[in-house]
């Protein structure tokens, strides 16, 4: 995997193979959920600690990855995730300037420059950061998920209420219209987004192309096999750093520190991928028969874990009909677009909405309820 693959062109064997590219892409797109799922797992434990990291774990992944991927960089020439398979990033002016001196594996490539290095933070870091929170932005806009259980016309009629009234500040109207703009142009953004890249591959696949994306093409940057002269190159200039700093930390303190920083850097080549195996492993076993056991069912295979229990009504809060399938608020029969609370209670959708946007809390059992549009649960039978 480090040097060559049978997949190359004949032409430029250092000329990696579309499926070595797109192998090193998911590779990357594997770490974050493996990252969030252990910091999940360990926030149960320490929640004072962790909690305010999970809740904010995008800025979190994209710190640590800030400082991964500039290591790799810097010290490699390319990406964690390209590193890992063995590739590098080469100017493209440099590839032209020694194209009819010199084969590319008679010497190993330059290093990147300060520039280079901060045009791919950008792309590597940047980029992923700012599309994540436009689409959680845009799910945001788009209802989240009670916009996929009640549909968008609750939510657009009463953003047309809000448009409508005088009293609405002009903020939140301004606010509405940018918000509905916003709607129509990202997924424009998102086609042209994955668009490109995939006419790049497919470009790149038949030869038409240097570069599999183009963001390496914005940069003049390509992706190349590494030779054993650029590993040589990489471990002389190491052992070179060592005898100028001798690892002590009595007489070189800074240096010992950034020594032991980049050797815990250069282990997660070995720790991050253990890390997805292991979230895919864990993912498939929660999902398993063989995590739940062999006591959750009697002899006739029916599940014996026993329901919740029903929440009383609260003195306080509205009495329910004596009659099945009616509104506790309106006193409807049918009720209109049944759906319950997290109490369990069931009302219709218009009544339930603004006693908890008044209210904030569940008119039956008085519980306490945030948010009126994510509580909400949609029924797809009359349920009382």
């Amino acid at each position: 995997m480090e040097f060559m693959s049978a997949l190359g062109s004949q032409e430029d064997t250092y000329r990696p193979s579309l499926f070595e590219l797109v192998a090193q892409e998911k590779l990357k797109e594997l770490l974050q959920p493996a990252v969030q799922y252990v910091l999940a797992v360990y926030a149960q434990r320490y929640p004072r600690l962790l909690l305010r990291i999970v809740n904010n774990h995008e800025e979190f992944y994209a710190a640590i990855m800030l400082l991964v991927e500039r290591h790799y960089l810097k010290e490699w020439g390319g990406s964690f995730a390209e590193n890992f398979y063995g590739l590098k990033r080469v100017s493209t002016s440099h590839l032209d300037s020694i194209k009819f001196t010199s084969p590319i594996n008679s010497q190993s490539s330059p290093a990147l420059t300060s520039r280079e290095i901060t045009k791919s933070l950008l792309v590597l870091v940047g980029l992923p950061y700012v599309k994540c929170r436009l689409g959680l932005l845009y799910q945001k806009a788009s209802g989240g998920s009670a916009s996929s259980i009640l549909g968008n016309d609750e939510q657009l009629e009463m953003e047309n209420e809000e448009l409508a009234n005088p009293e609405t500040p002009t903020k939140r109207k301004l606010a509405i219209r940018l918000m509905r703009l916003f709607k129509k142009v990202y997924p424009i953004i998102n086609f042209l987004y994955y668009g490109s890249n995939l006419a790049y591959n497919v470009a790149y696949l038949f030869g038409k192309t240097r570069y599999y994306t183009p963001w390496l093409h914005l940069l003049g940057l390509e992706v190349k096999r590494m030779s054993m002269n650029d590993y040589r190159a990489h471990y002389d200039k190491a052992a070179g750093a060592i005898q100028q700093q001798p690892f002590s930390l009595l007489k070189n303190p800074l240096g010992a520190v950034s020594a032991v920083f980049s050797k815990v850097i250069e282990f997660l080549k070995v720790l991050l991928p253990m890390s997805i195996f292991f979230f895919k492993f864990l993912e498939w076993w929660y999902s398993s028969e063989f995590s739940r056991g062999g006591n959750s069912h009697d002899e006739d295979g029916e599940n014996l874990v026993p329901p919740p229990e029903k929440i009383k009504p609260d003195p306080r809060g509205t009495k329910l009909p004596s009659t099945a399938n009616t509104c506790p608020l309106c006193l409807s029969s049918p009720i209109n677009n049944p759906t319950a609370l997290p109490s369990g209670y069931v009302f219709c959708y218009t009544c339930a909405y603004h006693y908890v946007e008044e209210q904030g809390r569940c008119p039956v059992s008085w519980i306490k309820i945030d948010n009126a549009a994510e509580d909400l649960t949609k029924l797809y039978a009359d349920v009382m």
